[in-house]
């Protein structure tokens, strides 16, 4: 009779929601906020470390792929969607988040300038790359003898400033709980999904490099890449565009990001000299000033092996899903993908074939 009632107070307590979104970095938190939109209840839980990709992140708008210079996959529809979506976020927030700003590509030799000129007059490439090349930077610190030309219509997130703000609206929604997320606190019934006091129709991953630990997705094909990136200043210089040549360096809040390495087995947030020394080795080829670090930090990306997100349901269960592996374009692709995968959770509509998760079934 005592266990009757126990478990009666139990089902009291019970929190019903829609969904249970485990990990509130860009995935989570785009994802979060497009159900919420669709009058779904939900809760992101999330153990609020300081050092994750997601909060790292230079969170560059980029719509080339530099080192095949094409335009990135599907950019006609992610990327004045994600623009969209973050100015909807400044609005909401009462803060300012994204900023338009021109890529410079510098060219490592004359081959490199003519290969740029001919890919410019290609007519998918219009609306993405200047065909002009130019020297926009002072001489005098950076060392451009082969010149530079620009990405159109790019951009950055202030990814960290952007998550910390929408964690906020999330807790005055009730709709956040800061906590490690143990497995073995997730119990099935039927159509149920239950985690501690709360009671939901399904369970969302968006745990990033986490999901190496997920019991459930674990043998999804993963390529997890740590990377490093460094914030710093620089005695004289002062840049108002990105640079990219081997490293990115974009002007962020009165300093500057410097990155960012790739490395593919140390898979862990620790920072490391080495990957400094290569960082600071590849910047003073062009620049040539004194640069000032500032702060150090690493984290890994949730990369895949064919470099398209994961997204989906489990084979087995039908309430367990997967919004994961965004990857490098994470900022650009997020909001796209996620109404894709809220129209196939509430709608019904068949997402991607590119991203659904069933192509390595």
């Amino acid at each position: 009779m005592v266990k009757f009632y126990v478990l009666k107070l139990l089902l009291l307590l019970m929190k019903e929601i829609d969904y249970i979104i485990v990990g509130q970095g860009l995935a989570g938190s785009v994802l979060a906020f497009q159900l919420m939109e669709e009058g779904k209840k939900i809760v992101v839980i999330d153990e609020n470390h300081p050092q994750t990709s997601s909060k790292i992140a230079a969170g560059l708008c980029n719509p080339v792929v530099f080192k095949r210079l094409t335009k990135s996959w599907v950019v006609e529809s992610v990327l004045p969607l994600a623009i969209n979506f973050y100015r909807k976020q400044e609005q909401l927030l009462n803060n300012n988040f994204y900023q338009e700003i021109p890529i410079y590509k510098l060219f490592v030799d004359e081959k490199e300038s003519s290969f740029w000129k001919q890919k410019s007059n290609e007519p998918e490439l219009f609306d993405w790359i200047s065909d002009k090349n130019e020297k926009p930077f002072d001489e005098q610190y950076i060392v451009m003898p082969y010149g530079a030309s620009k990405v159109l219509q790019s951009g950055f997130l202030r990814t960290k400033k952007w998550l910390q703000a929408f964690q906020e609206y999330l807790i005055k929604n009730n709709a956040f709980v800061e906590s490690t997320f143990d497995y073995a606190d997730l119990k099935m019934e039927a159509s149920t999904v239950y985690w501690k006091n709360f009671k939901a129709k399904g369970i969302i991953f968006c745990e990033g490099y986490k999901n190496s630990f997920n019991p459930y997705f674990k043998h999804l094909p993963f390529k997890f890449t740590k990377g490093e990136v460094l914030s710093v200043d620089f005695e004289n210089l002062t840049l108002e565009a990105v640079i990219n040549k081997g490293v990115f360096v974009l002007p962020y809040d009165g300093a500057y990001k410097l990155g960012a390495t790739y490395n593919w087995d140390e898979i862990d947030e620790n920072i490391t000299e080495k990957a400094k020394e290569e960082l600071l080795k590849k910047a003073q080829k062009f620049i040539k000033d004194n640069i000032i670090v500032k702060k150090h930090e690493a984290g890994v990306r949730p990369t895949v092996s064919d470099r398209r997100p994961l997204l989906g349901v489990h084979h087995q269960h039908n309430n367990f899903f997967i919004f994961n592996g965004l990857g490098t374009k994470g900022v650009m692709l997020a909001p796209w993908l996620a109404q894709k995968f809220v129209r196939y959770l509430l709608h019904d509509e068949p997402l991607p074939e590119e991203v659904n998760i069933n192509r390595f079934n």
